[in-house]
């Protein structure tokens, strides 16, 4: 697979590592920032040009209202996960901001992808 994908604050090039190389070192990275064990990650080649990221962690108590949950959103914490933003001094390109004092919040999954296609731009241009 000749392609570039960006998780947890760094790119990776699928051109010259493979896979299970990748997940490898995404799952290295989660482990230093959640103390091996708090976020599990999965890679996975649905075709010759998709990929399937999967972040599985525990939900801390009344850290999501699953009565008003709504599909169409993404939480800061997990938008910080995939991109590594907050984690190492690593800031996003393109952030999508936030609310003060820490609080979590959740956006639009539609601005949080803008700001990563946004932001895989910036640093294929960077790096």
């Amino acid at each position: 697979m000749k392609k570039k994908i960006f998780v947890m604050g760094n790119v990776y090039d699928l051109g010259t590592l493979g896979v299970n190389e990748v997940e490898n070192a995404v799952q290295a990275n989660l482990d230093k920032v959640f103390n091996a064990g708090g976020v599990k990650f999965k890679l996975r080649e649905v075709s010759g040009k998709t990929l399937e990221l999967t972040f599985f962690r525990k939900y801390k108590e009344r850290e999501i209202d699953w009565l008003n949950y709504d599909p169409k959103l993404i939480y800061n914490i997990d938008a910080n996960i995939i991109t590594g933003h907050s984690f190492n001094g690593f800031r996003i390109p393109d952030y999508w901001g936030g609310v003060p004092f820490g609080y979590t919040f959740s956006m639009p999954k539609r601005e949080f992808t803008k700001c990563y296609r946004n932001s895989v731009y910036y640093l294929g241009r960077i790096r």
